[in-house]
């Protein structure tokens, strides 16, 4: 087991806000919210605050942190860190013969950083096997720098040929909430970052920094924010979630709808057209949109796809397998009323979109899942995988409902309660969603009417019928619901 030491430099003297380790953020100290998180970390498991104040010291054993303390010559304004984290080390080396394998350093003035965020920097750091590492956060801007005569000058761009933001370089800036450092590396460098250096991305909102009384304040308005987004139960903010099928009618509405509410998305779909569309309109924000171009009936390109997905979001929240197979010859063909005639290869294009991608996506998902011990699986269904086809609706349409689609969204139902049942232990959910026909202008009036009057609404579903459900089931509003088929079809199965 490695030996993971957090050490929190907390000195008493403070030129911004008197005490500022000790100042108050929404009725707790900064240092709680430090010390708190590094206890809850898994990862962690030793947290010292180096001290030179009696108050700070006796509030930090409170809150159940050790404390070193520090010489007051290491404490003034001009007193680096990395000489407060190498007097910690020579301390516990000569009482204890205590020799971390990783140091941890975390800073009292950012408040927002939890332990999710250290665990995954930890997680990181291990895999990519780092000297040292950074956390900040990443954004597209023009950047500028000022000159002494009070004038501008571009860094990153030419203003002559100013390119789209999304075309500029992505830009990583440092935020200072943690380090992490192995130890060999900072007695070799006596410095906090140093040899392979790796870095670890914050969402900007969780990046803020406490220097004055008027940091403070702002800090109070956003962590109020954040709270009140955090007991929203319906909330889907910096949760990592996989669509597939994000080009289509319904992936891509569901895609809009959680990129709006703060998700980072990974979106799959051979055709990615619309997918490119959802990340241009939100490439302004913080949050992450990638885009994949995948076959979903090729199951290597599936399995190439997850390695990339697992390397650029490196957990996942929530998987929604959407895609189904669809062409001009599984929907606009009369014939296939004569099913003595249906073509066998499209019958086993069905199965390969339908139900093979669904498996493998979900088994490549599980893996990511499991290590946290947290997720959502949601299986797209329809009424058509509940009840048989109304066949007069397409007496005499350009349109048919292949036999296919009906018997693959009728096995997801069950795929879903199978794996509901074989990984609840891990806290991993897997639900089935099942939403009816939408009305679009490819329609016939015709068609409209006759579908419509088949529901209890009289109407076919818009896109925003289905928000809510969604939202629900990627969201901590469902984390007591398994195994479960959601309906939402207007009435259709209840008559």
């Amino acid at each position: 087991m490695k030996k993971i030491l957090s050490i929190i430099p907390a000195r008493g003297n403070s030129k911004g806000i008197p005490l500022k380790n000790l100042a108050k953020l929404n009725g707790k100290s900064l240092l709680y919210y430090t010390i708190s998180e590094s206890l809850k970390s898994e990862l962690i498991n030793r947290t010292i605050v180096s001290t030179d104040n009696k108050i700070i010291k006796e509030e930090s054993k409170r809150l159940g942190a050790e404390v070193v303390d520090r010489p007051k010559k290491l404490s003034g304004d001009k007193s680096h860190i990395e000489s407060a984290i190498q007097y910690t080390l020579d301390y516990l080396k000569k009482k204890e013969n205590y020799v971390p394998n990783v140091i941890v350093l975390l800073s009292n003035t950012h408040p927002f950083k939890t332990s999710e965020h250290i665990d995954d920097a930890l997680s990181l750091f291990f895999k990519k096997k780092y000297d040292s590492l950074l956390t900040g956060y990443q954004i597209h801007t023009f950047s500028w720098k000022k000159q002494a005569n009070s004038t501008i000058i571009p860094i990153n761009y030419d203003p002559q040929n100013r390119p789209n933001r999304q075309d500029i370089e992505l830009s990583l800036y440092e935020n200072g909430a943690f380090f992490i450092t192995t130890y060999s590396a900072f007695v070799k460098s006596r410095n906090r970052i140093s040899g392979k250096i790796g870095f670890y991305r914050m969402p900007l909102d969780t990046s803020y920094n406490i220097d004055t009384q008027n940091d403070l304040l702002d800090a109070k308005k956003l962590m109020q924010k954040l709270k009140h987004e955090d007991d929203d139960i319906f909330s889907v903010n910096n949760k990592n979630i996989v669509i597939t099928g994000s080009s289509g009618l319904l992936g891509n509405y569901y895609a809009m709808i959680l990129a709006e509410r703060g998700a980072n998305l990974a979106l799959i779909d051979i055709d990615t057209k619309n997918s490119k569309k959802i990340k241009n309109k939100f490439n302004g924000n913080t949050k992450k949109i990638k885009i994949y171009k995948c076959d979903l009936s090729k199951p290597r390109d599936i399995i190439s796809t997850f390695k990339k997905i697992q390397k650029d979001f490196e957990f996942l929240d929530v998987l929604i397998n959407n895609a189904a197979f669809a062409s001009k010859d599984t929907f606009h063909v009369k014939n296939f009323k004569d099913y003595e005639k249906h073509p066998l290869d499209l019958w086993r294009k069905a199965f390969e979109v339908n139900i093979d991608a669904v498996h493998i996506c979900t088994q490549n998902a599980l893996s990511m899942m499991k290590k946290r011990k947290t997720g959502s699986i949601i299986n797209i269904s329809s009424n058509y995988g509940i009840v048989g086809p109304s066949f007069e609706t397409y007496e005499n349409e350009n349109l048919w409902t292949p036999p296919g689609y009906a018997v693959t969204k009728g096995a997801i139902i069950n795929f879903t309660r199978y794996i509901a049942n074989l990984y609840g232990k891990y806290n991993i959910r897997c639900n089935t969603f099942s939403p009816s026909g939408v009305k679009t202008q490819m329609l016939s009036k015709r068609f409209v009417q006759r579908y419509s009057s088949k529901n209890a609404f009289g109407r076919m579903a818009s896109p925003d019928d289905y928000a809510g459900p969604i939202l629900f089931l990627c969201s901590d509003a469902s984390k007591y619901m398994t195994g479960t088929n959601l309906v939402v079809d207007g009435g259709w199965t209840a008559k």
